[in-house]
C-alpha cells in the first residue's frame, strides 16, 4: 500500500507541476503579448506612414509627368521652328544594292503595279477635274437612290410580317398609310402563327 501511496503522491506532485508549468506559460505568453502590443505602432501612426508613401508617390509621379510635359513642349517648338521643305521625298521602292533586278523586268512592273515604282503625276485639265466630280456625284445619287429603295422594301417587309401593310410615298421618304392585316390574309403568306385551314 506504501507503493501505491508514494506512487499516488508522485503523480499528483506532477500534475501539480504541470499545472504550474502551464499556468507559467498562459502568464509568459499574455505578458509578451501585452508588451507587443505596447511596441506596435497604433493606426493613426501606420496611416501618417502610410499617407507619407502615398505623397511622396504622388509628388515623384507629378514631376515625371510634368518633365514629360516641358519635354514634348521642347520637342513640339522644335518641330515647328525646323523647315520642312529642307528634306527629300523618299522613295517608295528602292534597291539598295542587295538584290540584283537587273535581269527581270517583272520587279519594276510589280513595283508599278502595287503603287511604288516611280511616281507619275497626272496632270488633269479643269474639264477633266469638273468630270470626275460629276461623275462621283452621279454615282452617289445612284448609290444613295438604291440605298432608299432596299431600306423601303426590308421596312414594308418587316411591316408585314408584324401584321400590318404599310404604304410610302413615291419618293419614299414618308409613311402614307398603315392597315392591319385581317389574321386569313396573313395565313396565306405563311406568316401567322396559326395553321391554314
Amino acid at each position: 500500500m506504501a507503493s501505491k501511496t508514494s506512487q499516488k503522491e508522485k503523480s499528483m506532485l506532477l500534475a501539480l507541476l504541470l499545472f504550474i508549468g502551464a499556468a507559467g506559460l498562459i502568464f509568459a505568453y499574455l505578458g509578451t503579448e501585452e508588451s507587443g502590443k505596447a511596441d506596435k505602432p497604433s493606426p493613426t501612426v501606420k496611416s501618417e506612414k502610410f499617407e507619407k508613401a502615398v505623397n511622396k508617390h504622388l509628388m515623384l509621379t507629378n514631376e515625371r509627368m510634368e518633365m514629360e510635359r516641358q519635354r514634348m513642349q521642347l520637342e513640339n517648338a522644335r518641330l515647328l521652328n525646323s523647315d520642312f521643305n529642307q528634306t527629300e521625298p523618299q522613295r517608295a521602292y528602292a534597291n539598295d544594292g542587295r538584290l540584283d533586278l537587273s535581269g527581270d523586268t517583272r520587279a519594276a512592273e510589280l513595283a508599278n503595279e502595287l503603287g511604288r515604282g516611280e511616281r507619275r503625276e497626272e496632270s488633269m485639265s479643269p474639264h477633266d477635274i469638273v468630270q470626275r466630280e460629276l461623275f462621283n456625284a452621279q454615282q452617289m445619287n445612284e448609290y444613295s437612290q438604291a440605298y432608299k429603295e432596299e431600306y423601303a422594301r426590308q421596312f414594308i417587309e418587316n411591316a408585314r410580317r408584324g401584321g400590318y401593310k404599310v404604304i410610302l410615298s413615291e419618293d419614299l421618304s414618308r409613311v402614307i398609310s398603315v392597315t392591319p392585316i385581317r389574321q386569313n390574309e396573313m395565313n396565306l403568306f405563311g406568316s401567322g402563327t396559326g395553321s391554314v385551314q
